[in-house]
């Protein structure tokens, strides 16, 4: 199967944690995300070498880079927030990242990938597997001075 880029395109969103006030003004965070594909090659001493590189068609089996960037765009710090990105039905998310909560449900249901559940057509239950991701959260609790920001990158391939 060939996908292009467009195929992966996704909606971060933020969101505010423990206040609930803050859940109805908007924080000053602006975010965005950029898609690499990592392309293995030799160097000339036969040694590894490993580049990201801007996506274009993709196929099944290509190894991805995913990064998360954000920034303080207000006036005053910013603390305590969620980046949240939806995963493309067309990627499997590594999940050996210990600070990466992930969704199942569409973003309903939070945890560890081996602490979630997957309710089955005949209405029993099954442990939940990387291919059932269908959101990824991250936590960021340092507080975020005014222009300053951060990323955060994690891999998945295409199904």
């Amino acid at each position: 199967m060939r996908s292009s880029l467009a195929t992966l395109s996704m909606a971060i969103g933020l969101v505010p944690l423990a206040n609930p006030a803050l859940a109805q003004t908007p924080q000053p965070v602006a975010l965005s995300s950029t898609v690499f594909v990592e392309k293995v090659s030799n160097d000339l001493n036969g040694g590894e070498r490993r580049i990201l590189a801007t996506p274009g068609q993709l196929g099944q089996g290509d190894k991805l880079v995913f990064v998360l960037r954000y920034r303080n765009a207000g006036p005053t710090p910013v603390s305590r927030f969620s980046v949240v990105n939806p995963v493309p039905q067309s990627v499997r998310v590594d999940t050996a990242r210990q600070d990466m909560q992930v969704s199942v449900d569409g973003g309903r249901n939070w945890g560890r990938l081996d602490a979630l559940t997957i309710r089955t057509p005949l209405g029993g239950t099954r442990r939940a597997i990387a291919d059932d991701i269908t959101h990824v959260r991250w936590t960021v609790n340092n507080p975020v001075s005014p222009g300053a920001g951060g990323q955060i990158a994690y891999r998945g391939v295409v199904r």
